[in-house]
């Protein structure tokens, strides 16, 4: 701009492409759990037509002090273009309603969390177009933590992504980044009183002896968030267990693979593995 009152002119066009693209419609969703008014976020296939059903697959936010919101999320886009409806819930836990929302979670990791998402999905059934017979959960970081929580308590999944996913709260406690500040997420150290009980009993491992669902992990070898330990266990837990999974560990440091090299490869993979599971309709079609 010249000045305040002239006319912007645009200097850059930074992904220019994208209006060519048969975007998946994005809707804002709200219901009620125990006492909380949630919401989360839906994306529609571009082709989208009621009296249909479709695979419903989850993409769960991390944090989980963060929130999904009404805006362009890519891998959100990527599944809907493959034939499926993308559900974004924000589970207690989140930023986005409220102190009293945020401090749910606390010694409550995933049990109440974990009834928030199923209680929206309910949400979604009841307006006919989910196909029941093939959902999917997936996340990163506490996305990934709430993903093996929900494979590990509910029996519903056709397949799951779990990246950098806390599996073990006594691991995070003792060697994470912020280790003894989770402390106060459980009422105290894992090694005093009664309170290790409350880690191990919100600790998805504790239940994966239960999972059946077919799962791809993803870490990085350097991560200090989530440290990559975590990944192993589950992967050997469903391993032994003779549950399919594939442990894909890329070998830099960070929470999640940052250079756009290895960032396409984690969206391809979680496209692929869930492909593999829920037979998208372009895959249908080509069979």
């Amino acid at each position: 701009m010249t000045s305040p009152a002239a006319k912007p002119k645009r200097l850059t066009d930074f992904n220019g492409q994208i209006p060519a693209l048969s975007l998946g419609r994005v809707e804002k969703v709200e219901w009620t759990n125990d006492e909380f008014k949630l919401d989360g976020v839906v994306t529609y296939p571009p082709d989208f037509a009621a009296g249909r059903t479709y695979p419903l697959v989850l993409y769960v936010h991390g944090g989980p002090a963060a929130a999904s919101k009404e805006s362009f999320g890519v891998l959100p886009q990527l599944f809907a273009a493959r034939g499926w409806v993308v559900f974004e819930p924000n589970y207690r836990g989140s930023d986005n309603l409220g102190s009293k929302f945020m401090r749910g979670i606390y010694n409550d990791a995933g049990a109440g969390p974990g009834r928030d998402v199923m209680a929206g999905i309910e949400m979604l059934k009841k307006r006919g177009f989910v196909d029941e017979s093939r959902m999917a959960v997936s996340g990163w970081s506490y996305g990934g933590y709430m993903t093996t929580w929900m494979i590990g308590h509910y029996p519903i999944w056709k397949a799951a992504v779990a990246g950098a996913a806390v599996t073990d709260w006594m691991d995070q406690y003792n060697i994470g980044d912020s280790n003894v500040s989770r402390a106060g997420q459980f009422g105290g150290s894992p090694w005093t009183g009664d309170f290790e009980k409350a880690y191990r009993e919100q600790s998805p491992i504790s239940a994966a002896s239960k999972i059946r669902t077919p799962t791809l992990i993803m870490s990085d070898t350097g991560d200090v968030r989530v440290p990559i330990p975590q990944s192993f266990k589950l992967y050997h837990a469903l391993r032994d267990n003779n549950v399919p999974v594939q442990f894909i560990a890329y070998p830099v440091s960070g929470h999640s693979p940052g250079d756009p090299v290895r960032q396409q490869d984690v969206n391809r993979r979680y496209v692929e593995w869930l492909d593999k599971y829920l037979e998208s309709p372009a895959t249908s079609q080509a069979k």
